[in-house]
């Protein structure tokens, strides 16, 4: 696993903040490795060489009859489906045996396949719906949620689900020594079953994200795990270690768990699974650490689906039959600015406004999207908040405005003095700034700023990228914070988790739990997010969170770069896929084959 973001904890160990988000090992889309407490947003992620494929302006590719480019995110294919047969999914590299359900160091499409959570993102809006939960309620001032299960639901075994399994699994996602998801569970207090289909769970205080975070977390099977959970003292507990080899993992998901070894999952259908059993057979999950044979395994019938595929990849299946669906996701890019840089004898070098609009209306996002991304993103989505249930679509980025640029900088006492092409303040200072980056942070980020680079020379203003190891990139932002913006690409869970970049309260200088990495400061950014943190009325957050994504805005916390959207390639003969935000190819259970001459 690398890219995550890391802070040193008290005896100077790294640990992963929130910011680790789903699954192993993705490579395109920008979720990657294990989520990973004690942030629960997303994670810096690896990513492929620039991207060269070209689309024509339709949307469709000048290619081989067959090719289909597929941009609906709630595509429909005509049914019914056809039973019967093996799906192949080729992922790259993971960690494919340590089956803990809390750790999930594990590639997340193992667990997505054959555990369920409680309640289900929906896989366009991402909010959360009803699924091993058929309903909930929140009483006692919205500090307990009372949970009514389906009655219908058997674990792989034949057992029937019960509130105790529900309960086993939050205290394990909240106790585990190895808990990825530990902040998420923090406001739970207690959590009881009151008999076989109801639980009542008690929070310490209301909590904003329960539902879309914990709510969503799979649930497995007290059975299994609670002899081995029990013979460790409290404190120490863990399911880490767990003999899977002698005992299969058990769930309640469409897939059950038939055999693993080192080269691949292998699932069999759940027959008697509640929302209907997947139509294929057998389902595989597979591993390729090199992009270009994953892509050949698909081109020679070895593997229905790749995920991810970079438009580069794409140009090497565009001579043939194939179903390309362009997925939108919840994923983020953007350079926060540094308020407090100790290195610059001006250190508030950002608090203008009119400053950081100038850079930001200096920047051309339209190239950088057509020569980094091929048109594979939303580059003037504005803000941290991807989430599509509580994006404001309405704000947006100004195209690039050059001459607005020069004249707000001229406004704030910038002017080319010794005519060397930078600018210059009044005490003779030159606009150089520097942004920094992880060396193992998604190459299309590093390519935008060096695009952005070369916008803001235009108006006068020197950028110096500078990409750094791991370690160096930590004691640069959590020690001598000497820089002037610093550059993220992650993903987000379904909940909003970024009120920490946004917050007085989270600045990493007072606050090591903090993400807030520049001293960003604004009073009603902070009187918005004490009041999204408690709003469990989805709608309340809603509104909230669009006035937050507002005022960041027109008191610029960061340089926004947009939203990149997933590509996943199919074979000819598939139907009914679904792209998933929150994990693209979480639906497998709804695929099915066609006959087809071309496969």
């Amino acid at each position: 696993m690398s890219g995550g973001d890391s802070k040193r904890d008290g005896e100077g160990r790294f640990r992963f903040s929130r910011r680790a988000l789903i699954g192993g090992g993705v490579v395109v889309p920008l979720a990657a490795a294990t989520r990973s407490s004690p942030h629960v947003g997303g994670r810096e992620a690896q990513g492929t060489p620039p991207i060269l494929f070209r689309a024509s302006p339709e949307g469709t590719p000048a290619a081989k009859p067959g090719f289909l480019l597929i941009r609906d995110q709630r595509p429909t294919d005509p049914g019914p489906p056809v039973r019967g047969g093996d799906l192949r999914l080729l992922r790259p590299p993971a960690v494919r045996d340590d089956f803990s359900p809390v750790s999930l160091r594990q590639d997340y499409q193992i667990p997505v396949s054959y555990l369920d959570p409680l309640l289900r993102p929906d896989e366009v809006s991402m909010e959360p719906l009803p699924w091993l939960a058929e309903r909930w309620a929140w009483s006692e001032r919205d500090r307990v949620v009372t949970y009514t299960l389906r009655p219908d639901v058997l674990f792989h075994d034949g057992t029937p689900l019960s509130a105790a399994d529900v309960v086993f699994s939050f205290f394990a996602y909240r106790d585990d020594v190895d808990s990825a998801v530990r902040n998420q569970f923090t406001s739970m207090q207690e959590a009881e079953a009151l008999d076989a289909r109801t639980l009542r769970v008690t929070l310490a205080d209301p909590d904003g994200s329960w539902l879309f975070g914990a709510s969503t977390q799979p649930v497995f099977q007290r059975a299994q795990y609670a002899e081995y959970w029990e013979s460790r003292p409290v404190g120490q507990r863990t399911l880490t270690g767990f003999d899977w080899a002698s005992a299969l993992p058990v769930g309640t998901g469409p897939w059950r768990i038939a055999e693993w070894d080192e080269r691949q999952v292998a699932f069999d259908r759940h027959d008697r699974y509640w929302a209907g059993p997947p139509a294929f057979e057998r389902f595989f999950v597979a591993w390729e650490e090199n992009a270009d044979e994953r892509v050949e395994a698909w081109r020679a019938g070895e593997a229905d689906l790749v995920w991810p595929l970079s438009a580069e990849d794409l140009q090497r299946v565009d001579d043939e039959p194939a179903r390309v669906y362009v997925a939108d996701t919840a994923s983020v890019m953007f350079a926060a600015f540094n308020f407090v840089n100790p290195a610059r004898p001006v250190p508030g070098l950002f608090a203008d406004v009119n400053v950081r609009r100038a850079l930001s209306l200096a920047i051309d996002r339209d190239r950088y999207a057509d020569d980094v991304f091929d048109g594979f993103i939303r580059q003037r989505a504005a803000g941290t908040v991807a989430q599509p249930w509580a994006n404001d679509p309405e704000l947006t980025i100004p195209r690039q405005d050059l001459k607005g640029a020069r004249d707000l900088l001229a406004g704030a006492g910038w002017e080319d003095v010794d005519g060397d092409g930078v600018l210059d303040d009044v005490l003779g200072q030159r606009f150089a700034i520097s942004v920094i980056l992880r060396d193992d942070a998604r190459p299309e980020l590093v390519d935008v700023l060096r695009s952005v680079r070369r916008d803001l020379a235009e108006v006068g203003i020197e950028l110096s990228v500078q990409s750094l190891g791991p370690e160096e990139f930590a004691d640069r932002w959590l020690e001598s914070r000497d820089f002037d913006l610093i550059a993220f690409a992650f993903d987000l869970y379904p909940g909003f988790t970024d009120f920490d970049l946004y917050g007085s309260s989270w600045d990493i200088r007072a606050n090591p739990q903090g993400f807030n990495p520049g001293g960003y400061a604004n009073e009603t950014a902070d009187r918005l997010i004490d009041d999204i943190l408690v709003a469990t009325d989805i709608e309340r957050q809603r509104s909230l969170l669009r006035d937050l994504q507002r005022e960041t805005d027109d008191d610029l916390f960061a340089l926004w770069f947009g939203f990149p959207r997933q590509l996943v390639l199919a074979a000819p003969d598939l139907r009914g896929f679904q792209p998933n935000k929150t994990w693209q190819t979480a639906d497998t259970r709804k695929l099915w084959r066609v006959a087809t001459e071309t496969r």
